[in-house]
């Protein structure tokens, strides 16, 4: 896996199909499990293209359809 910041991690495992929670909607991804020092988040590219998702940096929101 290649990260935001162009490090290439080993994937350690992968959780299919794990259930996120954005406020009342449940939303299917794929968690890939990489060693960092660093508790985050890492989005692909991708699952906003299929969820139509919009992150507006400027009002702290995620706009998407589930």
């Amino acid at each position: 896996m290649v990260t935001v910041n162009g490090q290439k991690s080993p994937t350690l495992g992968i959780v299919e199909n794990a259930q996120l929670k954005i406020m009342d909607a449940l939303v299917p991804i794929n968690i890939y499990i990489i060693d960092s020092t660093k508790e985050e988040l890492l989005i692909k590219s991708n699952w906003f293209s299929k969820y139509k998702a919009d992150l507006i940096l400027t009002e702290n929101k995620l706009k998407f359809e589930a």
